[in-house]
C-alpha cells in the first residue's frame, strides 16, 4: 500500500506533517531560574511600602513572569506568526482591561458634590445602641 504525498501550497497541513519544536533543557532552567529571582523580587517588593506605586511593581513583576511563562513553557517563542498574534492579542487585552478599570484607582482624586457619604445624624447613632 502506497502513501501518497502531496506538494502543493499547504500540503504539509493537509499531510499532517508538524513540526515539533523541542527546547533545550538549558532554556527551562534559564527560565526556572529567572521565576525564582522574580519570586524573590516579589517577597522583596511587597515588604516595602512604595506608596501609590505598589500594585504598579506587583503587576510589572507579575506582566515578566507572565512573559516567561508564555514564551517558554507554552512554546510560543518557537510559534508560528500567528501564535504570536494571539498572544500578543492577550497581553493587549490585559493593559486595556487595566486602563478600563483604572478609573476605580482615580475616583477620589477629584470629589464630587453630592457623592459622599452623609455624615450620620444623631437619629442613627440613638438608634444603633
Amino acid at each position: 500500500m502506497s502513501t501518497h504525498v502531496s506538494t502543493a501550497p499547504g500540503a504539509e497541513i493537509a499531510n499532517n506533517h508538524h513540526e515539533h519544536n523541542v527546547a533545550p533543557v538549558m532554556e527551562y532552567v534559564k527560565a526556572y531560574f529567572g521565576l525564582l529571582g522574580l519570586m524573590v523580587l516579589t517577597i522583596l517588593a511587597s515588604q516595602h511600602d512604595f506608596g501609590t506605586m505598589n500594585n504598579v511593581i506587583a503587576m510589572v513583576i507579575a506582566m515578566v513572569k507572565a512573559v516567561i511563562v508564555v514564551l517558554v513553557f507554552m512554546q510560543v517563542k518557537s510559534g508560528t506568526k500567528l501564535v504570536w498574534l494571539w498572544a500578543a492579542l492577550g497581553f493587549i487585552w490585559f493593559l486595556l482591561l487595566f486602563g478600563i478599570l483604572g478609573d476605580y484607582q482615580t475616583r477620589d482624586w477629584v470629589r464630587s458634590p453630592g457623592w459622599e457619604n452623609p455624615a450620620p445624624s444623631s437619629n442613627t447613632l440613638q438608634q444603633e445602641k
